[in-house]
């Protein structure tokens, strides 16, 4: 691991930083939203400029419209060329990068194009067309493979189970990354890790965050274990483990080898992401997967998807724990300094809900039915928890008048119907509060039906009475 630099490695390109003062400005501005971003501008803009024979600083010096007409020709020619390493022709992807670089130049120069240039189907990424979302066996193949480092497999936990970026674990520079502190009930005691709560509370801080806001995730039970392995083989190797130290680390091997071949002081405690991206991509290539390692944030992302779709997670929670801005209500609930603690125990409950979908070891605490059942209510009929939770009780208090047991050993579609219907009976007090005392079986009869149903059926004399989860209707003679 070489030592962190503030300007990219190549010397042609800290030379040009060097000779114009203006270039540097512009680096060091694109360099305030996204360090990787800037240095990718500057190899795409040095490349451009030397193709054409001539320095940023003289092109930038030219009239506008001849700036848009070299940029021009400049795309048509990409779009045409094989790239000599693969043997096919440039992804419009790389293309629209370029341009993206040259018209950011020419903004920062008072220039910006009028004319549009377009890419042929620039949002097409050839090497996205065969990849798919890994399955748990395949993430439990590469996860707990021989050929899979320890740290590897904590890298990994951390995406495939968090939903974590690999910049999230060490940054561009290696001089920042998760901590052991920002795994909140992560407790280090006598050479020992455990974890006081599960699923744990990870916390992103907001220098971490693409999206520059902190938000929160959850890990569970099989990648805690990944973790506490980890941590717990440093402080057998002598490592001393504060709050302040990272989770994802260059070994002291590898920082002493710097030292005595190299002579360099290492001054970056975390890996980088580049470094993070290769050592999970030669995993997966021995294990046999053929995909980025940006599979397994995928792999997360669909779990919740999966989740949202049973009614245990909410799409505002899926969109928090993968580090999205979210919509305005995100603004007024999510985006706080500290996150009430009745929505921190909720999201806790939800992510234990998905965590089965998750892991690989299928040990992880199954689903209560009677909490699922809450939940959908929450999410289908737009109840609070409290509301839910009365509407249950309604259901379970006539039923055991019935004489029957309530064991939900799963939830159904007649489970959620009884329990609406059942509310929809109930009187309301002069609190407002639903009475259950009155609350008798209706004789009225009700079916379920399609939506394209509901309006003929209306005007034969049924009237509505619910929506269903999977898109059906409730309706009553």
């Amino acid at each position: 691991m070489s030592p962190p630099k503030e300007e990219p490695e190549r010397p042609e390109y800290k030379a040009l930083l060097a000779q114009d003062v203006n270039l540097r400005r512009w680096f060091q501005n694109n360099a305030k939203g996204s360090q990787i971003v800037a240095e990718v501008y500057l190899r795409r803009l040095g490349s451009f400029c030397a193709q054409n024979r001539m320095s940023p600083g003289a092109y930038a010096k030219l009239p506008k419209r001849k700036m848009e007409e070299i940029a021009f020709d400049f795309v048509q020619d990409m779009e045409a060329k094989v790239n000599p390493k693969s043997g096919q022709k440039y992804a419009p992807s790389y293309v629209d990068s370029n341009l993206k670089a040259i018209l950011s130049w020419a903004r920062w120069n008072r220039k910006r194009f009028e004319m549009r240039i377009r890419v042929a189907d620039s949002s097409k990424r050839p090497t996205l067309e065969n990849e798919r979302v890994p399955t748990n066996d395949e993430l439990r193949k590469v996860l707990y493979a021989d050929t899979t480092p320890l740290r590897t497999r904590a890298e990994i936990a951390i995406m495939a189970f968090a939903g974590c970026r690999p910049e999230v674990q060490g940054n561009y520079q290696g001089l920042d990354g998760l901590k052991i502190k920002d795994f909140r009930e992560l407790v280090i005691e006598d050479g020992k890790v455990r974890f006081t709560a599960m699923p744990a509370l990870i916390v992103i801080r907001s220098e971490l965050s693409k999206s520059r806001h902190w938000y929160p995730t959850f890990m569970l039970a099989e990648g805690c274990e990944i973790i506490k392995q980890h941590l717990e083989r440093r402080l057998a190797e002598g490592e001393e483990l504060s709050p302040a130290s990272g989770i994802i680390t260059s070994s002291a091997r590898s920082q002493e080898k710097l030292r005595n071949l190299k002579v360099i002081n290492d001054a970056s405690p975390f890996l980088r992401t580049t470094k993070i991206g290769l050592d999970i991509r030669k995993a997966m290539r021995a294990s046999g997967l053929p995909w980025r390692p940006y599979v397994f944030r995928s792999y997360f992302d669909t779990a919740l998807l999966l989740g949202e779709s049973k009614g245990f997670v909410s799409h505002a929670y899926q969109q928090c724990w993968m580090g999205h801005k979210g919509s305005i209500e995100a603004t007024y609930t999510l985006r706080k300094g500290e996150l009430p603690a009745e929505l921190l125990n909720d999201m806790r409950s939800a992510y234990g809900r998905v965590a089965e979908g998750l892991g690989t070891t299928k040990k992880e605490a199954k689903v209560d039915p009677r909490e699922s059942l809450i939940t959908v209510i929450m999410v289908k009929e737009g109840k609070s928890r409290k509301e839910a939770e009365e509407m249950l009780q309604i259901y379970e208090r006539f039923q055991e008048r019935a004489g029957k047991k309530v064991e939900f050993m799963e939830v159904t579609e007649e489970d959620i119907v009884k329990v609406i219907e059942l509310t929809n009976e109930g009187a309301k007090g002069a609190s407002g509060r639903l009475e259950t005392d009155s609350l008798a079986p209706t004789s009225e009869p009700q079916k379920v039906v399609a939506v394209e149903e509901v309006e003929q059926l209306l005007g034969d004399g049924w009237e509505f009475v619910a929506n269903l989860p999977n898109g059906k209707v409730i309706v009553r003679k």
